[in-house]
């Protein structure tokens, strides 16, 4: 992610087309996850060098509930839930151009998960996570500078010797400038 940040004015500098046809856009979204019961939240503010490419650095927080199963013979599990929370460095491309109803797809992310405390799990803990995600969703434009958008996005990786399986699908707004 630091390195995006080091590239972007270097090459605004260096390329002065780009930054006459450049846009910046912030947005927010929230949504439930399927597979796993729980909910995701985003924020995130992004680069557009030209309509149809967006790089973001986003920030999204997902919560998984605790579940508990019982194979009806005594047995079962429990699954101890938590909240992850990681950046993500996303290279979105759009089919079409911003002005236009458009599919579009994902491309990466790092950070820490905090796994519930309850009664079956009493013990606090802070994961370092690592996962690369991938999905696509629609971009809807609403006026010149605001739109709407729904994604759904699948979330791999590891966590704690694990691995990490997400699949938050998420409505938000996103502002132009």
């Amino acid at each position: 992610m630091r390195l995006i940040w080091r590239i972007l004015p270097l090459l605004l500098v260096l390329v002065p087309a780009v930054a006459r046809g450049q846009s910046i856009v912030v947005q927010g979204a929230a949504g439930p996850t399927i597979v796993d019961r729980g909910y995701s939240v985003a924020a995130g503010v992004g680069f557009l060098p030209n309509p149809r490419v967006t790089l973001q650095l986003g920030l999204e927080r997902s919560h998984l509930s605790t579940r508990t199963r019982s194979d009806g013979r005594g047995g079962g599990s429990v699954f101890r839930g938590g909240t992850v929370t990681y950046g993500s460095a996303e290279l979105s491309a759009s089919l079409f151009g911003r002005d236009r109803v458009t599919p579009y797809g994902l491309v990466v992310a790092a950070g820490i998960s905090h796994p519930t405390v309850n009664e079956s799990f009493p013990n606090r803990a802070t994961n370092e996570v690592r996962a690369v995600f991938f999905g696509g969703g629609i971009h809807v434009p609403i006026r010149e500078r605001l739109s709407v958008f729904a994604d759904a996005r699948m979330i791999v990786g590891g966590e704690a010797g694990e691995t990490l399986a997400l699949v938050p699908l998420r409505a938000g707004v996103t502002w132009r400038f």
